[in-house]
């Protein structure tokens, strides 16, 4: 209805247009008419006998015009003089104003004016239709989403589109912050994990480096944190990692280390990298300490206490730094090199922090140059054994011989088992390794007690790390079968601070070998701290003093109390006591003097090859040992 009162408002006005423009033109033709050489028909009428009238009101061309009617044709008054009207036929007027350029472009106009009015309204339409669908399409998507709008009162086609296109901006900037947060974020801490860490910090390094400023890259290890989740369980783990973001994320409030995605808004300069690992990012050194303020508050905050329910958990934390542009120039390498310098703070003692240096760079590369060559050498088998021997102070027999193992480099030579063999525990390589020593150590001794060295033991080392993943008792057995060893000629050396964490299922493993004829002995006596308690109920049969106590005992008296108590402590336990590190022969006596029987050193010998074992004691002492079951191994004074 609005419509066509719209199109006849419209239509009318242009109609009185129209006229109006037809009653000015037709007034400028009346005007401007020349009765001499006019094509129109001119007429006369006397003043006295003709009367004038003015056209009906419902005529607005001849508006403003006289009319003469005469014989049924109206005239119209051009011109008066004193006694005619002079006049011209109405509608030959009317047709002349019609057919006149100034019509025409008239009638162009309004024509104009019309396809536009018209277009206008079908382009009105097209665009309501199209609305009506867009309003369609939109409110599918927004049910699809679950997505709530609210009423509006007097609400038309466009306000409601305009309502859902804002409601769909709004839930997709939504949906991309959360599918960005999602994508980034550490799922338990909520901090942002290693992949987006390392974006912010090659969009950070490469700022840092227009702008010529230095920053700075913290590495953050927990210190035993494998133990609390051994000790309470992963969920109690997990509470601690949590508690911890939230430490560091307060050590970023408090140095104003903030910087915050707009679109996830999450913490770009803290991360959890996996594990007990974290990251701290500091984009700008203005100060020169202000590093070494960070880290030192990351560790108060750590070495705080963590209260978990009705439990209280105490670790620490190990911090490694590593400064652009000194240390490294690329994220992967800045957080290698503080990785780096994190662990020599674990291998200085735990609980401290540690800038990188070259020096480290060159361990490490050392590190991973020997982890590399040690897997290639374990591969290929190339490792040897020497056997030290054990002997007995009052006759030199020999009770058992240390099976030690032996890497000679192709290209370096003799390398150290103090610098391969905790880089073999580290990576494992300790197993496969371990599997050849226990293999290569029960054929020897199979050997020579074929040869009569029936009393003779053969001790190999075990470490934690084969305890954990090796199940010892059948292990053990297997070795012994495939050698045709006997039980009772074989030693296990494990470390006391290895035995003294040791689970329950280990050790009642050990004490399955025991009973099968098994020899334990407890190696590095005296530098694990275990108590009384703890060493009565441990399954071991040999006590091994550690060789600090021997180096210390003649020089002071504590050390020669403690050698003292250690032996009557053995003697009443049933415990046989080994010194090792005998190396003088003050020191060997001495051991004598306190009831120690059984020594081992470079006093009575440097470790040697199956060949000089068997050349010392076989040859020219087979009636002895076939008396003895064992051989002398004299003392290299």
């Amino acid at each position: 209805m609005t419509k066509l009162f719209r199109l006849l408002s419209m239509t009318f006005i242009a109609v009185i247009v129209f006229c109006y423009g037809m009653n000015i033109l037709l007034t400028n033709q009346v005007n401007t008419i020349n009765t001499q050489q006019s094509s129109i028909a001119i007429r006369a009428f006397d003043t006295a006998t003709t009367e004038l009238t003015m056209p009906p009101w419902y005529n607005p061309i001849l508006s403003g015009h006289h009319i003469i009617s005469k014989d049924g044709t109206d005239y119209l008054l051009i011109k008066v003089t004193d006694n005619q009207f002079i006049t011209a036929q109405a509608s030959s007027l009317i047709s002349a104003t019609i057919l006149s350029p100034a019509n025409f472009i008239l009638l162009i106009l309004i024509g104009l004016f019309f396809t536009w009015y018209l277009g206008k309204q079908l382009n009105s339409k097209r665009e309501k239709l199209l609305i009506a669908q867009l309003n369609l399409q939109t409110h599918q998507v927004i049910d699809s989403f679950n997505i709530q709008l609210p009423e509006l009162k007097h609400a038309t086609e466009v306000t409601r589109l305009s309502q859902a296109i804002n409601a769909l901006t709004t839930h997709v900037a939504n949906y991309a912050r959360e599918t960005q947060t999602s994508i980034s974020q550490d799922k338990l801490t909520l901090l942002i994990d290693r992949h987006a860490y390392i974006e912010h910090l090659d969009r950070q390094l490469n700022g840092a480096e227009l702008k010529n400023i230095h920053c700075a890259l913290l590495f953050i290890d927990l210190d035993g944190f494998k133990q609390v989740n051994d000790s309470f369980g992963h969920s109690f783990g997990d509470e601690v990692l949590i508690q911890v973001a939230e430490r560091l994320a307060c050590v970023l409030r408090h140095h104003k280390l903030n910087d915050i995605n707009p679109t996830s808004l999450l913490e770009q300069n803290l991360a959890r990298l996996g594990g007990d690992e974290f990251s701290i990012f500091i984009n700008n050194i203005d100060i020169e300490s202000k590093t070494l303020a960070v880290a030192q508050h990351v560790l108060n905050e750590i070495e705080r206490d963590f209260v978990l329910g009705n439990k209280l958990i105490k670790i620490s934390a190990s911090v490694g730094i590593a400064v652009y542009p000194e240390s490294a120039s690329t994220p992967h390498a800045l957080l290698q090199m503080a990785d780096v310098a994190m662990y020599r703070a674990k291998t200085d003692g735990r609980g401290i922090f540690k800038v990188y240096s070259p020096e480290m760079g060159n361990k490490m590369r050392r590190y991973h140059y020997l982890l590399e060559e040690l897997r290639l050498a374990i591969a290929c088998h190339n490792f040897h054994l020497s056997f030290q021997p054990i002997v007995h102070v009052e006759d030199c027999a020999i009770d058992y011989f240390e099976a030690l193992v032996r890497w000679d480099h192709p290209v370096e030579g003799p390398i150290s088992p103090v610098e391969f063999i905790p880089i073999a525990e580290e990576s494992n390589l300790i197993l496969e390794l371990g599997d050849w020593i226990m293999l290569e150590s029960c054929r020897q001794m199979a050997a020579w007690h074929n040869a009569g060295m029936r009393k003779v033991k053969i001790s190999v080392n075990v470490s934690g790390i084969q305890l954990k993943h090796r199940p010892i008792h059948e292990w053990v057995m297997k070795k012994l079968a495939k050698t045709g060893l006997p039980p009772s000629s074989l030693m296990l050396e494990i470390t006391e601070s290895t035995l003294i964490t040791a689970s329950d299922t280990i050790i009642n493993e050990l004490e399955k070998l025991r009973k099968e004829g098994v020899t334990i002995a407890i190696d590095d006596f005296g530098t694990g701290f275990s108590s009384l308690s703890t060493l009565a109920d441990l399954p071991i049969d040999v006590i091994k003093i550690d060789r600090l106590f021997i180096a210390q005992a003649n020089e002071n008296p504590k050390y020669n109390e403690i050698l003292n108590s250690i032996s009557e402590l053995g003697t009443k336990l049933g415990l046989k006591i080994v010194a090792e590190g005998v190396e003088e022969i003050a020191q060997f006596e001495l051991v004598k003097r306190m009831g120690i029987r059984c020594v081992q050193g470079y006093l009575v010998s440097r470790p040697q090859s199956s060949i000089n074992v068997g050349s010392k004691v076989l040859q020219g002492n087979v009636n002895h040992i076939a008396a003895t079951g064992t051989g002398v191994w004299n003392l290299e004074t």
